[in-house]
């Protein structure tokens, strides 16, 4: 019934299947533009999680700061007065952003012990180290021996302190009540993020030469994170997409047989992205690879294909290519089916996992191999349809290599022992796990 039904409505009708395809990757492209990725904390923990919900209720409680934190550690003494102006001077620069609330260093630590005046004095007019009339060694020594200070303010060696670097807390959001504005909005922080990191970079390199200067803090990670993940879609998309084409080229030295598996490639992916773009499902570390993956995985299905296309069509001459693409689509349909069943069921195993980046990465590739199944199957006999001819066949008649004989011969000779392995490094793999 199937196989009547799509030999009858795709294989019968070329030419109104890719119109069709054209339309649905027009479509898809439109809304990949929503094609969005999330480098942020909630993106780790799943919805109703007990952490998640505690970690909401102390915020909203007592509410949460924007900081970011820079480790100082001056190539001459911090006691010298060259790196108390050096740090004074970049805690200036850093105050004088517009996106900065404050900046808190060692220069900015009271200190108590500096003076034999009472209590009441030092307390209503104390002195920190950026003073001209205090005794640095003294002051320093009391911020190194101080518990309170000591391994938070400054290392217990003396050599680097931190700086705290306070963020201005963005009204606009909390106001928002549209999830679409807030989306938006949040993309919107996210840029400006970026330019608060490239701003405050260009201010650090300045001081490089007199002192090591880190940069840490959430919002940091978060557009580190976002860069991470846009460099490797771009080089691991790229490196596959390079792989694919030399695999083809070496497989069937023919140019139509680049372009066909590598348009089945190029489908698949932006109506993909497109889908998530629809869903508003945001991509993060861990699924940042899934563009690899399918590229690679759908190629695996085109070159089957194409490959037992031009079998059929040099074993059968006589056949016009609606009769080959009938017996090709019918021999490798249920081969390529199972091959993706097997493979959204071991991607499926991710969604027990308990850890949501892990979980959308299993569902994304789940969705991404049906997608890549249903193009191959649509797309690649409509371009067999109308670009192959007899001059494209290129398929040489080789003996099996040595490998290929000994690895089959050796699976043939110890089907039991190699169930029987299987088996066992199952079974051993889930006593590991357990301990």
């Amino acid at each position: 019934m199937l196989s009547k039904l799509y030999k009858n409505l795709i294989l019968s009708n070329p030419k109104f299947v890719f119109i069709l395809l054209i339309i649905t990757l027009i479509s898809f492209g439109y809304f990949s533009k929503e094609f969005k990725l999330d480098a942020s904390s909630d993106t780790l923990l799943i919805e109703g999680d007990p952490d998640l919900e505690y970690l909401r209720e102390v915020t909203e409680r007592y509410g949460a700061k924007d900081f970011l934190v820079l480790t100082y550690t001056p190539k001459e003494p911090l006691t010298n007065n060259s790196s108390i102006n050096n740090l004074l001077s970049l805690k200036f620069k850093l105050q004088s952003l517009s996106w900065v609330h404050s900046v808190i260093t060692v220069l900015d630590v009271p200190l108590l012990n500096n003076s034999d005046k009472p209590l009441k004095d030092r307390l209503n007019n104390f002195v920190t180290l950026k003073d001209d009339d205090v005794d640095k060694i003294r002051g320093f020594n009391e911020i190194l021996n101080s518990p309170v200070f000591r391994n938070f303010v400054i290392s217990e060696d003396g050599k680097t302190t931190g700086i705290i670097v306070n963020i201005k807390k963005d009204e606009v959001l909390s106001k928002l009540k549209d999830k679409k504005a807030i989306e938006n909005y949040k993309e919107k922080l996210k840029k400006q993020n970026h330019q608060n990191i490239i701003e405050i970079r260009k201010i650090i390199q300045n001081y490089k030469q007199d002192a090591n200067i880190f940069l840490g803090g959430i919002p940091m990670i978060a557009d580190d994170m976002m860069t991470f993940i846009k460099n490797d879609i771009v080089v691991f998309g790229v490196g596959v997409l390079l792989f694919i084409i030399a695999t083809l080229w070496f497989v069937f030295r023919k140019l139509i047989w680049i372009i066909v598996p590598i348009s089945s490639c190029f489908f698949s992916v932006l109506i993909m992205t497109g889908l998530l773009g629809v869903l508003n499902w945001k991509v993060t570390v861990i699924s940042s690879n899934f563009i690899a993956l399918m590229l690679i995985l759908t190629m695996a299905m085109n070159i089957h294909m194409s490959t037992r296309f031009l079998q059929i069509k040099k074993k059968f001459p006589n056949f016009n290519n609606f009769e080959i693409l009938n017996k090709t689509t019918g021999k490798m349909f249920w081969p390529i089916l199972y091959t993706v069943l097997t493979t959204i069921c071991a991607f499926l195993s991710l969604v027990f996992s308990g850890i949501k980046p892990i979980i959308d990465f299993g569902w994304m590739m789940t969705l991404g191999l049906i997608v890549s199944f249903f193009v191959t199957f649509l797309l690649l006999p409509s371009l067999m349809s109308s670009l192959a001819t007899e001059n494209e066949i290129n398929i040489k008649d080789t003996e099996k290599s040595f490998i290929t004989k000994m690895l089959g011969s050796f699976t043939k000779k110890n089907k039991i022992l190699i169930y029987g392995s299987t088996i066992f490094i199952i079974f051993y793999s889930k006593k590991i796990s357990i301990n």
